[in-house]
């Protein structure tokens, strides 16, 4: 519970259940107001707003991010940016009696999870507000009686969303079948297999990696890695969250092939899988010869991260 104290007129406190909230989950909201002193509320509302931050580079930039699909915005597959619910009109509110509402809101289907990048930051707030109405400017539905609302009590709360598991990945369609991937170069094959390819944060990716080599192999070293990129209109970022090294310097003879296993684990912070308005993190593990001067040999695979209580 979340309580702040509102001057001069009423207290507002909300409250909710600390049950994992997900896309698509119904919220009952519980709202007590005790007002200082008695006075007519025009109007009581519960918001629930989804925070998307759009980073750019300059002004100039602004309006491209904005127009194109996926990428740098354009179409909203979140819903709407704000679900608002009225709970008390033209109440009559006496001093230092608490009222007492009880709201039902529901998350979006396609709501996305709360993410907490370095530019990729999506978050979820619910918010009370008790509007009173001005006594000398015309009541009614038009814009100067809007204007003339002022806001006599506020509070709100951050809310985190979980994506689960069976969440759809990042082009909206069913997760991958295949648990692997194969590269073939000229005188090798790269063949990566993850033992699943969906994890929670915090949980840990396994899998094997097998080379299999049509002459004499001789490289700095053999990693596997697990990497994470994130973009918010035209601010990116690729960090690489964890590697294992298989082999240093990596020998492999000519018509062997051999397989080593690997173990990776994912961080605990809020960073899904997700394909929002700005918003676009992803994962992968990626196999990489390293060959000091020569350019790399490398092979990955797509990882879908999800959230967990």
């Amino acid at each position: 519970m979340l309580r702040q104290s509102a001057t001069p007129t009423a207290d507002i406190s909300v409250s909710l259940d600390s049950r994992p909230l997900y896309a698509g989950d119904t919220l009952d909201v519980e709202i007590e107001v005790t007002p200082h002193v008695s006075f007519m509320a025009a109007l009581g509302v519960l918001r629930l707003s989804r925070i998307e931050l759009l980073r750019v580079d300059s002004a100039r930039d602004a309006v491209p991010q904005m127009m194109l699909p996926g990428r740098r915005g354009g179409r909203n597959p979140g819903g709407p940016a704000h679900i608002d619910e009225v709970f008390a009109e033209e109440a009559a509110l006496e001093g230092g009696v608490t009222q007492r509402y009880t709201v039902r809101l529901r998350l979006p289907d396609a709501a996305p999870p709360t993410v907490k990048g370095k530019y990729a930051r999506i978050s979820w707030e619910l918010s009370a507000s008790i509007l009173t109405r001005a006594d000398w400017l015309p009541a009614g539905d038009g814009w100067l009686a809007n204007i003339a609302r002022g806001r006599a009590a506020h509070c709100g709360q951050e809310l985190v969303v979980f994506s689960s598991s069976d969440a759809p990945p990042l082009d909206g369609g069913p997760l991958p079948e295949e648990l692997g991937a194969t590269r073939r170069y000229r005188n090798l094959t790269l063949d990566l297999s993850l033992d699943s390819v969906t994890v929670a944060n915090g949980g840990v990716v396994t899998g094997s990696l097998s080379i299999k080599s049509r002459a004499a192999l001789k490289a700095r070293e053999l990693r596997v890695e697990l990497m994470r990129w994130e973009r918010s209109g035209s601010k990116q970022a690729r960090v690489i969250e964890g590697s294992e090294v298989l082999q240093r310097p990596a020998i492999i003879a000519a018509d062997e092939e051999t397989d080593w296993a690997f173990r990776l684990t994912v961080p605990d912070p809020l960073m899904p899988s997700v394909l929002a308005h700005h918003t676009f993190v992803g994962w992968q593990v990626r196999a990489v010869i390293d060959r000091k001067l020569l350019p790399n040999q490398s092979v990955s695979q797509l990882l879908h991260v999800y959230t967990s209580p």
